[in-house]
Parts: structure tokens; C-alpha cells; sequence
């Protein structure tokens, strides 16, 4: 339906231009994302068989393409902050680079999305990237704990930068313990800790909740603990008894909303 210089084209490269439409339908920048990157890939992820390559099909529109890249960055805007601290550890480790929901988005893409969204709207946020607790000499140097590397974001940085930036970091393991043990290390004041990562999730010398408690008996600030496996892989890090934990086990575009409700309460 949308042709190179047709009237079509012109109206839906406009409207996902409009912020303000954007703020009024309360369009998520991960919805944006996704969209980009499915229409991007010129065939449906549903109907017929993909295997055979015989869904859906279209020849994606540049103007549209450009337009959906800057409706990703406009609808930031339309992002109701929380108001809360957030320290972020990002899983950078290689299985990071799986494909996410069967599209040519990553994991990896996706959840920098997820940190750059948060860091742009949120006033106080600390992104870490986590990696296995032994190796690096420079990890050493950077941070009082092993595995944890501070990340800059920027708001004037892109997306692909931000991808680029963390796919080059030294990869291992994750830790989700780590996060809790660094802020109290550091003596950070923390509203809500966020562990991003694929499913590959494990518990060091420390469980991560057993982290989160000593963290909350010692500072004294009810500390809430996110942790979003971004595949539908079962795994279980929250006390369930804890009602200031959640595990988000497999991720859609409405996750983000659903987490920004829970750290709101």
C-alpha cells in the first residue's frame, strides 16, 4: 500500500513524526523499535510458514524507514518517568547477540533500547554492564568488584553507537547479585535494581536476593529488584514471598509499562 512518492507514503512518514500523537496513544520507544525492525525486514513474522518464506511480504519505503528511526527517539517523550533510582546491570555477554522474537533485532539491541529509554527519562539511573567475576586486569582498576563496568549513556548518543559500544566490552557470565553488592560497596542510594539479560541468569558466592537483603537491612531504603530475562527461558531469581521482586521471564512491548507500574507500586 505505501509506494515510493505516493500520497500514502507522505501521510505515515507525518504522523509517526507527531509527537504529540505519539504522547496521546502512549506509544512505548520499544514499540517503535520493533516495528522498524520487522517492517525493515520486508516479511511478516505471522501468517504462512517462515521457514519456507512464504508469509507476508512488502518492499519497505525509505521515508518510512527514516521515519520510524526518528519516532524511536521522539517517543521518548511520550514516557511517564517513575521518579525512582534505578542501577541497571546489562548482560553484555555473546548470547546477547541471538535474534529477539525471531526478527533481525537482537537481544542485545533490544536491551540497550530498554537502558537508553530509562536513562533519557529517568532523573537519577547508573547502568553497569555485568560480565563474569574473574579475568580483566582493567576490572579490577574500574570497579571495586569484579565483572562490573560502568556504562556512559549519553543523551546524544544513537542506538548502534550504544550496540557498538557494548558488544566490545570483555564478555563472561552474569552475576545478578552484583548490582545489590557494588551499590552498598559504593554506598549508592537505590530505589530499584534492574538486571537485564537474555536466560542465561546465575547466582555467584551470593544469591542475588539474599543481596538485596543485606542491602535493605544496611541502607535502610526498601529497594525494589527487577530481573528481565528477555527469551522465554524459565528461570526464577525473585523470592516469590518478596513482594518487591519481579522476574520478567520472556519480553513483549508491554513489559516496559508493566515494570514502570510495579517500581511505581
Amino acid at each position: 500500500a505505501i509506494k515510493p512518492l505516493s500520497a500514502e507514503e507522505q501521510i505515515v512518514a507525518a504522523r509517526l513524526r507527531d509527537v504529540e500523537e505519539l504522547k496521546k496513544a502512549r506509544v512505548h520507544p520499544f514499540h517503535v523499535l520493533q516495528a522498524m525492525k520487522v517492517y525493515g525486514d520486508g516479511r511478516s513474522l505471522k501468517g504462512g510458514n517462515l521457514m519456507r518464506g512464504d508469509g507476508p511480504t512488502w518492499t519497505p519505503s525509505q521515508k518510512v524507514m527514516d521515519a520510524l528511526n526518528d519516532a524511536f527517539y521522539l517517543a521518548f517523550q511520550a514516557v511517564v518517568p517513575t521518579g525512582k533510582r534505578h542501577y541497571i546491570g546489562l548482560d553484555i555477554s555473546g548470547s546477547m547477540g541471538s535474534s529477539f522474537m525471531g526478527s533481525s533485532l537482537t537481544v542485545r539491541e533490544a536491551s540497550c533500547a530498554m537502558c537508553m529509554v530509562t536513562n533519557a527519562v529517568e532523573p537519577s539511573t547508573y547502568i553497569v554492564g555485568v560480565t563474569s567475576k574473574s579475568g580483566y586486569s582493567y576490572r579490577r582498576i574500574t570497579s571495586p568488584f569484579n565483572g562490573l563496568t560502568p556504562i556512559n549513556f549519553t543523551a546524544s548518543m544513537r542506538l548502534d553507537t550504544i550496540v557498538r559500544a557494548t558488544a566490545a566490552l570483555p564478555m563472561g557470565g552474569t552475576d545478578c547479585a552484583l548490582p545489590m553488592i557494588d551499590a552498598l560497596e559504593k554506598k549508592l542510594e537505590v530505589d530499584v535494581f534492574m538486571v537485564i539479560t537474555d536466560n542465561e541468569t546465575w547466582a555467584g558466592s551470593i544469591h542475588p536476593m539474599q543481596a538485596l537483603k543485606n542491602y535493605r537491612t544496611i541502607t535502610g531504603i526498601p529497594a525494589k529488584l527487577v530481573v528481565v530475562g528477555m527469551t522465554a527461558t524459565e528461570f526464577s531469581i525473585a523470592d516469590p514471598q518478596d513482594g518487591g521482586c519481579m522476574d520478567v521471564v520472556g519480553f513483549s512491548s508491554d513489559a516496559p509499562a508493566v515494570i514502570a507500574d510495579f517500581v511505581r507500586n
